[in-house]
């Protein structure tokens, strides 16, 4: 199992008494794991009394992400926890649990104290792994509690400066000119790249190798080191990259163009129309936290994504900030399930 990577995020004005706060939370997730019946209470145990959600957040809270750093969830913990640290009075703890496509952190979060004190933030994968893989450690609509949609964005077809393609047809002839061969990174399987992989092959009749990575970082660094040739990257993360030259981008995966690169194509537009697929980021705490827990942490994450450096960051890179309800991400979360096992079902896919 990889090491857990924290970075404690202190409230601005607050850092020195943060940090030592902080710094007490670092070295228990640190300490050697107890045995599951003594490290946390069992299943249908009570939840936090009156006196305890009245004092939510009496302590740091501890955002778990589920990939490495340097990839697309570890841009929005980073752009978010300062803003949410702010918005809550404590300090932010990212704790990063890369592998098993995202379900050492699902597992992790589900069986964590139900008190809005930890929380996920999950991404596309959360919900895809339960049609991907015959064994999942959780049920991420009954064993969770959704918060909020935090940003939704869509991903960027990209490829190495070497690879023969300067357009979606131009990719599309080469993959048939030589079927199996080009190799295609992405996050993980079940995430938002392996999926818009996915059925741009069932639309294009083209046979491609997907290559999944611990993280969009690691397999974006891949591909600009020409070890595989493309991806489907997210935008925020691979706009840094497209204006360096590292690679050449040939379309974007949502139905309009971005207004930061309006001269880059739509997927749909090049030859396979209604094509969309976009990425989501949203927080999810477990199952049984108090509502009145959940609804503070909402409005701490609404308060957060609506920042106006935020809209400014990540609104010019394709993203929509959208800081949802409660129930209204509960319904998505359930859509994406349906939406997507039916691709993966279609394409015969299977991680194990």
């Amino acid at each position: 199992m990889d090491q857990p990577r924290l970075r404690a995020i202190a409230p601005r004005g607050a850092a020195a008494a943060a940090c030592g706060l902080a710094a007490a939370l670092v070295a228990a997730l640190m300490a050697p794991a107890m045995p599951a019946r003594a490290q946390a209470p069992a299943k249908g145990a009570a939840t936090a009394t009156a006196a305890d959600e009245r004092a939510w957040p009496s302590r740091p809270l501890r955002m778990i992400v589920a990939s490495a750093p340097g990839g697309p969830s570890d841009l929005i913990a980073r752009l978010v926890g300062p803003q949410l640290t702010d918005a809550s009075g404590q300090p932010v703890v990212i704790d990063h649990r890369s592998g098993a496509n995202g379900m050492i952190a699902g597992e992790l979060t589900a069986k964590s104290e139900p008190d809005g004190h930890t929380f996920l933030l999950a991404n596309a994968g959360f919900v895809i792994n339960s049609v991907l893989y015959s064994k999942v450690p959780y049920d991420p609509i009954r064993e969770f509690t959704p918060i909020s949609l935090a940003v939704s964005v869509p991903n960027i077809l990209v490829v190495h400066p070497g690879v023969q393609a300067k357009t979606v047809a131009d990719l599309v002839a080469l993959a048939k000119a030589k079927p199996g061969t080009l190799a295609v990174a992405s996050a993980g399987s079940g995430s938002s790249g392996h999926l818009a992989l996915a059925l741009f092959q069932q639309l294009s009749g083209t046979e491609m190798i997907h290559v999944p990575f611990k993280g969009g970082g690691p397999a974006l660094a891949d591909v600009m080191g020409g070890q595989t040739q493309a991806i489907f990257s997210i935008s925020v993360t691979s706009f840094p990259i497209i204006k360096a030259g590292r690679v050449r981008p040939l379309a974007v995966t949502s139905l309009k163009r971005l207004a930061a690169f309006p001269d880059l194509p739509t997927v749909s537009e090049s030859g396979f129309k209604g094509y969309e697929v976009t990425g989501w980021f949203g927080f999810v705490a477990p199952v049984k936290t108090p509502r009145s827990v959940v609804q503070r942490l909402n409005a701490a994450v609404v308060q957060s994504v609506r920042m106006p450096e935020l809209q400014e960051r990540l609104g010019n890179q394709g993203a929509e900030l959208i800081g949802s309800t409660p129930e209204a991400f509960g319904a998505y979360l359930k859509s994406e399930q349906a939406k997507w096992a039916k691709v993966i079902r279609q394409a015969g896919i299977k991680a194990d």
